[in-house]
C-alpha cells in the first residue's frame, strides 16, 4: 500500500499523514500484525535526507533558483528513493503530483520533460492512491502569514487542479475540518470507505 498525501503549505497534510500512519500502525499491529507503515515524509525523505542539505533545501524553496537546477535536484531525490518505497507501506507526505503541480509554477520551460519523467511507470513507482487535502488557501494563509503569500498559494492551488488531468492514479479529495484529532476521525471514515471498496488494505 503506497498512499500520498498532497495539499498546500499548512493545508494540515502533514500532520495527518503522520497521525494517520500511526493510527494503521496501532490498528492492525494490533488485530492481526499484517500492516507495518512505514512514515516517510516529504521534507525529510524528499528534500533533507540524505540527497540535499537544509541550505539547498531552503535555496529551492526561493523565487529565483535557477528552474533547470530546481527540477534535477528534485527528480534525483525522487528518484534516490524508488528501492526505499518498493515492496512496503507507505505514508508519503508529497511527492509525484507535487513535483508536477510545482514544475507547472516554477519551471515551465522544463514542465513537459518533467510531466514525462514523473508519469514514467519504469522510473518511479505510482502510488496506489492520492490523498489531496483540500484546505482553502485563505485558512492556509492564516496559519503562517509571516512566511506564505496568499497569491501564490492561490497559484500553487491552480497548478494542483490544473495537472490532476495527468494523475491517473485515484484521489480521494479530503474537506478537512478544525482539529486534528476530529480530523483524523474523518479521513479514516473516508478512507476506510475507500478501501473496503477497492481492497487496499488487502495488499
Amino acid at each position: 500500500m503506497f498512499v500520498v498525501f498532497e495539499g498546500l503549505d499548512r493545508s494540515g497534510k502533514t500532520s495527518l499523514s503522520v497521525k494517520f500512519a500511526e493510527y494503521l500502525n496501532t490498528k492492525f499491529k494490533e488485530e492481526d500484525g499484517l500492516l507495518k507503515v512505514d512514515p516517510h515524509f516529504g521534507d525529510f525523505i524528499w528534500t533533507k535526507e540524505p540527497l540535499f542539505t537544509t541550505e539547498q533545501a531552503d535555496e529551492l524553496n526561493t523565487s529565483y533558483v535557477d528552474e533547470y537546477k530546481r527540477e534535477r535536484l528534485f527528480f534525483e531525490s525522487r528518484l534516490k528513493h524508488q528501492e526505499m518505497i518498493a515492496g512496503k507501506n507507505v505514508i508519503c507526505d508529497r511527492y509525484i503530483w507535487s513535483g508536477l503541480a510545482y514544475a507547472l509554477k516554477y519551471s515551465p520551460n522544463c514542465f513537459r520533460f518533467v510531466k514525462e519523467l514523473y508519469l514514467s511507470d519504469t522510473m518511479f513507482l505510482q502510488p496506489d492512491i492520492y490523498v489531496y487535502v483540500d484546505t482553502p488557501t485563505e485558512v492556509c494563509y492564516r496559519r503562517d502569514s509571516n512566511r506564505l503569500d496568499l497569491d501564490v498559494l492561490k497559484e500553487l492551488k491552480k497548478s494542483y487542479e490544473e495537472t490532476r488531468v495527468y494523475i491517473k492514479t485515484p484521489v480521494i479529495i479530503f474537506y478537512p475540518v478544525e482539529g486534528e484529532e476530529k480530523n483524523l476521525e474523518k479521513f479514516v471514515g473516508v478512507f476506510g470507505e475507500y478501501a473496503s471498496k477497492n481492497g487496499l488494505l488487502a495488499q
